[in-house]
């Protein structure tokens, strides 16, 4: 029986077929042909992913400089929205003196977050400022000192007794960010629950004005208190004399207050002005522009603007000289006829800074796109210069998620790839 079926599935083989040689022949040749078509799609795959790696670096170059004013700063003639990506200052290094802060979100791999982009006064660049132990819900009160050396903000830390509804967003003090070197010098008011913000003025490149109070609950502080910071001395002085609403000459005087307005000197030394309570605001607490000599007021008086500047004596109770043409607001004096004031253009609402001459009323564009910049005061007398538009660096997302696609894609192809020449 046994015999019969083997017999029976020998005739049913089949006959012939491939000698051993012919085996190993063909096999060497399907080894081959995985080999070259795993390493052209490992080739392809490496070619994409360097032109992705080569992209994304350029992604994050800074602009090529302006040409050189032989000022050492210049003012860009148009400033552009800054990328939520631009990389910080611990990444780049300082920036050197800014031109301009701009608030701004900052996106990473996990979320956004408030920021503060710098843009250089003589480079042009934009980068996010890193300020140690800043207060995130209070950056957009950052002010930069009139020669754009320093950057003044409100800290956040650890109190003696915090409340509970504040944790973690609890200031503490404040602090003075050196945009050249990096250095942070850092005051902490005594407070038991917190301080709550205030006023951050410049005075002058070296004196800065704070006034602040102390927390008493969630949504309230009381006992306002008002000082000037030497950055020279490092000492913090009191003065009895209310910020709230100040506006900065930038060379050693504000005109501040709400119900009776003065004029304060960095040692708290008062003089009287008389400032319209319809005075429209400009941004922050910049509400009117203090001459040089703090004897002249410039500012929109009304309820609403755009609408005409008027400029007056300090002491004066009328409006002072309409100057011609509407005007946003105005930011400071450029010297002792011109100021510079903020212009609304066309119905896009673009608002630029234009330099308005108070004897004839003539204006000279000086750069667009202005309306949410922090500027360098004193710098606004700077060459004006065409600046490159910032790089727009991409989501960490896109080159990371782009690398895995092609990888994955990569890897893919490769095993479908040997199965069939396998087959």
């Amino acid at each position: 029986m046994l015999t019969n079926l083997l017999e029976e599935l020998a005739r049913e083989a089949p006959s012939g077929g491939e000698t051993p040689g012919q085996l190993w022949r063909r096999g060497r040749r399907v080894a081959r042909k995985q080999r070259l078509g795993t390493i052209t799609i490992a080739a392809v795959a490496c070619v994409l992913l360097i032109v992705l790696g080569t992209a994304t670096w350029h992604q994050g170059t800074g602009v090529e400089p302006a040409t050189d004013t032989g000022t050492g700063s210049y003012l860009p003639s148009r400033f552009h929205e800054p990328s939520p990506h631009l990389p910080g200052t611990d990444s780049v290094g300082p920036l050197g003196p800014l031109i301009a802060t701009f608030d701004a979100p900052r996106k990473g791999w996990l979320g956004s977050s408030d920021g503060v982009v710098g843009v250089s006064a003589e480079t042009g660049t934009y980068a996010f400022l890193d300020l140690p132990q800043a207060a995130s819900p209070y950056l957009g009160e950052a002010q930069l000192a009139p020669d754009g050396r320093h950057v003044a903000y409100w800290t956040t830390g650890e109190v003696n007794n915090p409340i509970p509804a504040l944790e973690g967003g609890t200031i503490n003090g404040y602090a003075v960010y050196d945009t050249v070197t990096g250095e942070v010098v850092s005051q902490r008011p005594s407070t038991e629950r917190g301080i709550g913000h205030g006023t951050l003025i410049w005075f002058d490149p070296t004196h800065l004005g704070v006034e602040f109070g102390q927390m008493q609950d969630c949504c309230s502080s009381i006992r306002s208190q008002s000082l000037v910071f030497d950055l020279t001395s490092g000492r913090a002085t009191s003065i009895d004399v209310t910020l709230d609403s100040a506006s900065t000459n930038a060379v050693g005087s504000v005109v501040a207050g709400n119900d009776s307005s003065v004029v304060v000197g960095t040692d708290g030394s008062t003089t009287p002005a008389y400032v319209p309570q319809t005075a429209a605001r400009v941004n922050g607490t910049q509400f009117v522009a203090l001459s040089p000599d703090a004897e002249r007021l410039a500012a929109i008086f009304g309820d609403s603007a755009p609408g005409p500047v008027y400029v007056k004596d300090v002491d004066s109770n009328v409006n002072g000289e309409r100057i011609p043409d509407t005007y946003v607001g105005v930011f400071c004096w450029l010297d002792d006829t011109h100021l510079a004031a903020l212009q609304r253009h066309g119905d896009s609402g673009r608002v630029d800074l234009v330099a308005v001459n108070i004897e004839d009323g003539s204006a000279e564009m000086l750069s667009e796109y202005v309306d949410t910049a922090n500027l360098a005061l004193n710098l606004l007398d700077s060459p004006v210069k065409n600046q490159p538009a910032p790089p727009r660096p991409w989501s960490p997302w896109v080159p990371t998620i782009t690398a895995g696609t092609t990888l994955v894609v990569a890897a893919l192809a490769i095993l479908v790839w040997r199965r069939r020449a396998r087959a």
